[in-house]
């Protein structure tokens, strides 16, 4: 009877040490912890007010997009990449959009003022472009992932927010009935 508590005196020490061994690496493993890293993402839900946003446009010096001087005309916001696949494939829905008189803002984010050049000369659907070069507004915003889409009434309220890619579908069926809507005071 005694090997059986001796050999469990011995291995249960090692058990202890490798589970606790699998916890941390587990939790240093864990991408999601990655994201304390940036300062915590609020994420926008249709309703919530936009965030007071203040960022320098590309290509103007001197003059800044603010979300505060939007008030009283609808928009929509999408943050984008240069070396994001999906942000460049968005191009033809955003000009697309933008033909039919829909205000784009384009925000790069953390991208140099040559990434941004390179995006736009390949096409630039936006009204404007302005430069989040920290990546703090898109924290503020609560973008995940790029490409990512909000669109804001005329009183700075979220009605509509798309994460990722902009098919044919999402936007026939849901941004421009929603862009429709605030047009029309709804």
């Amino acid at each position: 009877m005694n090997d059986g508590r001796e050999r469990w005196a011995v291995v249960a020490p090692w058990l202890i040490f490798g589970f606790l061994v699998f916890v941390l690496a587990a939790g240093l493993y864990n991408p999601a912890s990655w994201i304390s890293s940036r300062q915590k993402i609020t994420v926008l839900h249709d309703g919530a007010s936009a965030p007071l946003t203040s960022l320098p446009l590309w290509g103007q010096a001197g003059l800044r997009f603010s979300t505060a001087s939007w008030r009283g005309r609808p928009y929509v916001v999408h943050f984008f990449a240069n070396d994001c696949d999906d942000c460049r494939a968005d191009r033809d829905q955003l000009a697309t959009m933008a033909a039919g008189h829909v205000a784009i803002v384009g925000v790069a984010v953390k991208d140099s003022a040559d990434q941004i050049a390179a995006y736009v000369s390949e096409g630039n659907p936006f009204i404007t472009v302005a430069r989040d070069g920290d990546g703090r507004a898109a924290d503020q915003w609560g973008v995940a992932t790029l490409p990512e889409t909000f669109l804001v009434d005329s009183y700075g309220i979220v009605r509509w927010h798309y994460i990722g890619r902009l098919t044919d579908d999402i936007v026939g069926t849901q941004l421009m009935p929603a862009w429709e809507a605030v047009q029309d005071g709804g």
